[in-house]
């Protein structure tokens, strides 16, 4: 897909860290795409993308939404805008306003575009809440944070204006995506940093555990929703993780071997997040099944490519450290 009359495919959320790297992804395959941040977001990651065109706009004015897709008439929407999944993150209206009220004004409008093709909902692992260990599908949700009520309620009405509507719209829930661009204060980027000083960071609970997904696989995953669109039920559900529940003494001890680090860890020496679960993993058959998906990149490889990134892009790095969300808090 190329050239000017090209339909596009728009991205919200685009300067957080799977926006970025899924608007990397579609433009690098000759793409049009259109990146869509709120007003106030930072543009570290976006300032220098090429072949991208970036449209500052509020998802929760339902007007300016109207409007926007009235105006472009997309082929696709990847919806990654959201608040709420870090810690002072914490205001309740805005995070039901951005995650939920915005994905509605975004359904709403793209429900007349002629030729549309998929919605594509990030959803998140955290929609599962205790309920964490595997969970299929179709498990029973048990939200713990306003932000996981808020995702749930997401993934409903998702499915409510595929099922009743007939907006070709889908839900990824996603688990512990990581990789370049990803905010610095997070576990992983965390971790390396401290790696190249042959250090390592305050550390909670070693059971704690996560289902780590390199970003390069889940971006993969939206792709091909929009591939298999055609094919798939309206309104479907699909987990995206490995499968492998990884304790952060295991990632921990990883860590040292890949960068021969001989300081131990501390546990304890941080105090464990409220959202924190000792066996939380993904069950991802469902996805492998509808359209293909496999997580293929090992913890060892996405770490050493993340690793080698960071390297590469110094100033870059620089900048993003500078402007992680608890830095702009």
């Amino acid at each position: 897909m190329s050239g000017s009359r090209t339909r596009p495919v728009i991205i919200t959320g685009c300067s957080g860290f799977v926006g970025a790297n899924l608007a990397l992804a579609v433009a690098a395959r000759g793409g049009r795409v259109i990146g869509i941040d709120s007003p106030s977001g930072v543009g570290w990651r976006t300032r220098s993308m090429p072949n991208i065109e970036l449209q500052q706009l509020d998802l929760r004015q339902q007007g300016e939404v109207f409007a926007f897709i009235e105006r472009v008439q997309p082929l696709a929407v990847y919806n990654c805008a959201a608040y709420g999944a870090y810690s002072v993150q914490v205001e309740p209206q805005r995070i039901f306003d951005v995650n939920l009220v915005a994905v509605r004004h975004l359904l709403e409008a793209v429900r007349n575009v002629p030729g549309f093709q998929a919605f594509v909902q990030a959803g998140s692992s955290s929609e599962y809440g205790f309920n964490c260990s595997a969970p299929s599908e179709h498990a029973a949700l048990e939200p713990d944070s306003d932000y996981a009520v808020s995702k749930v309620a997401a993934t409903q009405l998702v499915r409510l204006y595929a099922q009743k509507y007939g907006v070709p719209a889908f839900v990824l829930r996603l688990y512990s995506v990581y990789g370049p661009y990803e905010d610095f204060s997070r576990l992983i980027p965390t971790l390396l940093s401290h790696a190249r000083e042959g250090l390592l960071p305050p550390l909670v609970n070693p059971e704690i555990s996560r289902d780590f997904v390199y970003v390069v696989d889940a971006v993969r995953a939206f792709e091909a929703v929009l591939s298999h669109a055609p094919g798939l039920k309206p309104g479907s559900v699909l987990n995206i993780g490995s499968g492998v529940a990884t304790t952060l003494a295991k990632l921990v001890q990883l860590v040292r071997e890949l960068f021969d680090i001989q300081a131990l860890p501390a546990w304890g020496s941080m105090p464990d997040r409220s959202w924190d679960h000792p066996a939380w993993f993904a069950d991802p058959a469902k996805a492998a099944q509808d359209i293909g998906w496999r997580s293929t990149t090992s913890l060892r490889e996405g770490l050493t490519a993340t690793a080698r990134w960071i390297d590469e892009n110094p100033a870059l790095v620089a900048e993003g450290r500078a402007n992680t969300v608890l830095a702009r808090r």
